[in-house]
């Protein structure tokens, strides 16, 4: 039943009323998702590439970043993201995908299903971010997309836009972007549209010496044909290896409190993230892998 519930959210029949392609609003990135999903001021890696192409601008290495995450049921997803390092841009090759294993297909309403089936969806971009100021970036991302339910199939493109201000006020940053606008077709009786998102937040940090430092985040999104959602965080940074998070994210039913850890050793960061869903749907967990070059 749980497997059944999965699908209908990614498929977006009842929870995101007329919207497609629900698994692009799934926060990436395991500080990301522990920060209640606020990423659209900060900058972490390639995740960046999927809450603000103009984060990736701020990015001072060539890195690599690889997540996978669990959802409740058996549902999966990974993301896998290059972030190469120019002398005025950064460029950022990426794919994102979500699969559903052994989905059970009946036409009627019988002990045993007629057969099982998968549900996947991904999505595969390209995401560039570069300096316009000293203190202001901007980035565009473009993506194709495609799903497949059982027999029945989708494909499209969608495009990000951002921007990320350093703001006068000392570590205060500001970030601003479009997500998810493009078009699909439509599955083979049912028209499908992409949850376009406008996103503005901000991020500010404060050192606190040899204690090590505290970043706060807070975020605001307007989507499509959806309930408006605000999400924050604070993340404690010791001064060395490890950092500690905690976010909240108001606006979704099955979500709410989300708790998370990073481990950083010279260039190498692992992120943990845990979600505890409402609605008795059980758990999340995301891991993620930083490599900088």
């Amino acid at each position: 039943m749980i497997k059944v519930f999965v699908a209908l959210l990614l498929l977006s029949t009842a929870s995101f009323a007329q919207t497609g392609f629900a698994f692009l609003e799934i926060p990436v990135g395991a500080r990301e998702s522990a920060l209640g999903g606020s990423g659209v001021a900060l900058v972490t890696g390639p995740t960046s590439a999927a809450h603000n192409p103009a984060a990736l601008a701020e990015l001072k290495y060539t890195s690599f970043s690889a997540l996978t995450t669990r959802h409740f049921g058996d549902a999966r997803a990974s993301y896998f993201g290059l972030n190469i390092k120019a002398r005025r841009f950064s460029i950022a090759p990426h794919f994102w995908g979500t699969a559903i294993p052994d989905l059970e297909y009946r036409t009627a309403p019988t002990s045993e299903p007629i057969s099982e089936f998968d549900a996947t969806f991904s999505a595969v971009g390209v995401s560039s971010g570069w300096h316009l100021t000293k203190d202001l970036s901007a980035g565009v991302t473009a993506r194709y997309l495609h799903s497949k339910i059982h027999y029945e199939s989708a494909e499209g493109w969608s495009s990000d836009a951002g921007l990320l201000w350093h703001a006068p006020v000392e570590q205060l940053s500001i970030g601003a972007a479009v997500n998810h606008f493009g078009a699909v077709n439509q599955y083979a009786t049912e028209d499908v549209t992409l949850p376009t998102t406008a996103r503005l937040g901000g991020a500010w940090t404060q050192e606190l010496g040899t204690a090590g430092g505290l970043l706060f985040t807070a975020e605001g999104a307007a989507v499509k044909d959806q309930t408006p959602r605000f999400s924050g965080g604070a993340e404690y940074k010791a001064p060395q290896y490890l950092a500690l998070r905690v976010g909240y994210v108001a606006g979704l039913d099955t979500q709410g409190l989300s708790f998370g850890a990073g481990l950083d050793y010279r260039r190498f960061r692992v992120d943990y993230a845990f979600l505890p869903y409402k609605e008795e749907l059980g758990e999340g967990h995301r891991v993620g892998l930083t490599i900088e070059f």
